[in-house]
């Protein structure tokens, strides 16, 4: 059974994708700002081992952190070389988070990173293996796809907001979809049939089982009746409750998955005819970092993982 999981960053328009595109961006201020209202600890910091493969499980109690306090206010942003030695960390943190939870991280998918570029390629050694990573011009609009473990996977195709890979037999769609798309139902519908036709055309391809990422969507419940009309399948979202508890949360819960914990962009839904969900955890937006005694939020949206099985 693979785990897929999808975290995205929050990168801007620039046609350079490198590390600077997406460091300490505004939104991701906003979300410290915002976790950072309360003073009590929260955040549980696993053990990782930087030497190791970061899918090696690594024992050891969690730490428990706050929030580092005005961190961006007194630094405005980190360097480009903290920045991406956050980025790793949290990285190394998901593997040892899901290897807890669900019992492995075979495919992670980062929106709005691209892989191929060079400030980004030590990435291999801390989400895993590169499969494959697109773009369809700004960073913000970049997939990278990082495998780990045994497992056959498979790019199967890409394009604007979406890329689909085939993981042990499972088809996953992570989407990033636009902003333009996303509260317009018309043009949701349209944007999840566009790609089941292209993904049924691919060599290779067929009936997509999981769709999962950042979606954008304007209500709870919405993507789950979309992507069903739009599909011409029946596709059901795991995770229905109010309250959001992130797996790397201790005794904290949150309203929503975005920067200010108000919505609930980043969801899964599943085909029930071929698939079913064993379970889904959210991953904040926040790592620790060294020096601060705390914890920073490096992205605006909370990370999904979940584990699939066959029906």
């Amino acid at each position: 059974m693979p785990v897929f999981a999808y975290q995205s960053l929050n990168s801007g328009v620039q046609v350079d994708h490198g590390v600077a595109a997406s460091n300490s961006q505004r939104f991701t201020k906003s979300t410290h700002t915002n976790i950072a209202k309360s003073d009590k600890p929260w955040m549980l910091s696993m053990p990782i081992a930087e030497g190791a493969a970061p899918d090696v499980p690594v024992h050891g109690p969690a730490q428990l952190l706050p929030t580092a306090k005005d961190i961006y206010k007194k630094q405005g942003r980190f360097t480009d070389k903290v920045f991406l030695n956050l980025v790793e960390g949290k990285a190394r943190q998901t593997h040892q988070h899901l290897i807890r939870s669900l019992g492995q991280c075979s495919v992670l998918v980062y929106g709005e990173l691209d892989g191929n570029h060079s400030e980004w390629q030590s990435m291999q050694q801390h989400a895993g293996n590169l499969l494959t990573a697109t773009s369809t011009g700004k960073a913000c609009n970049s997939f990278s796809v990082h495998t780990n473990g045994s497992g056959s996977h498979r790019f199967i195709q890409a394009g604007m907001g979406w890329i689909a890979i085939e993981s042990d037999g499972i088809r996953a769609l992570f989407v990033h979809v636009p902003n333009s798309v996303a509260t317009k139902k018309d043009l949701t519908r349209k944007f999840y049939s566009d790609i089941h036709s292209r993904v049924l055309q691919s060599e290779g391809g067929g009936v997509i089982d999981v769709i999962m990422g950042d979606t954008n969507q304007p209500s709870v419940g919405y993507t789950q009746e979309v992507v069903s009309g739009a599909m011409g399948q029946s596709f059901a979202e795991f995770h229905q409750g109010k309250q959001i508890q992130p797996e790397d949360a201790y005794q904290r819960s949150f309203g929503g998955t975005n920067s200010n914990a108000s919505k609930k962009y980043d969801v899964a839904v599943y085909n029930t005819n071929t698939v079913k969900i064993e379970n889904l955890v959210y991953l904040s937006q926040c790592v620790d970092v060294a020096g601060a005694s705390g914890a920073a939020a490096i992205t605006d949206h909370m990370g999904i993982g979940v584990k699939i099985a066959r029906v």
